[in-house]
């Protein structure tokens, strides 16, 4: 995850992007395709931003049996009404110019991991993606 967060900082310098705490190394049951989830949400945060100066807030919660990774700005925020359908396959926000693909392959990965992904109101402005993944126990770690 800092390996994308780094490369983030580096494609776009005016955006802030602050880790709150530390990021340890935890194992999560994903695959190299994790980076991509990260990279696209840290990307979203900042494209989709109607600040002179996007901030992106990045923290991981390590629990016993999985990890939580939020990804907060103080953009524009998603509307409730579409919060149920952000994930959708060619769901695009007011304005935007993407493909609506990104949070869709986002979704579709979590989803094959076995985590969850939602989207709720950051306070006081802006929106978190809250990723949600189980880590892989010291077992299974040692039997693969």
């Amino acid at each position: 995850m800092t390996a994308e967060i780094d490369n983030v900082r580096a494609s776009y310098p005016d955006a802030a992007i602050l880790v709150d705490g530390q990021i340890d190394e935890v194992t999560v049951l994903a695959d190299e395709m994790l980076a991509s989830v990260f990279r696209n949400l840290l990307k979203n945060a900042i494209q989709h931003n109607d600040k002179p100066v996007p901030e992106v807030h990045v923290a991981v919660e390590e629990r016993p049996e999985e990890v939580v990774v939020s990804i907060a700005d103080n953009g524009p925020g998603v509307a409730d009404a579409h919060k149920e359908t952000i994930f959708g396959k060619g769901e695009k926000g007011l304005g935007s110019s993407g493909t609506g693909i990104g949070l869709y392959l986002v979704n579709m990965l979590v989803d094959r991991y076995g985590g969850e992904i939602q989207v709720t109101d950051n306070d006081p402005e802006g929106a978190v993606f809250r990723l949600t993944l189980p880590k892989i126990a010291q077992q299974e770690r040692t039997d693969a």
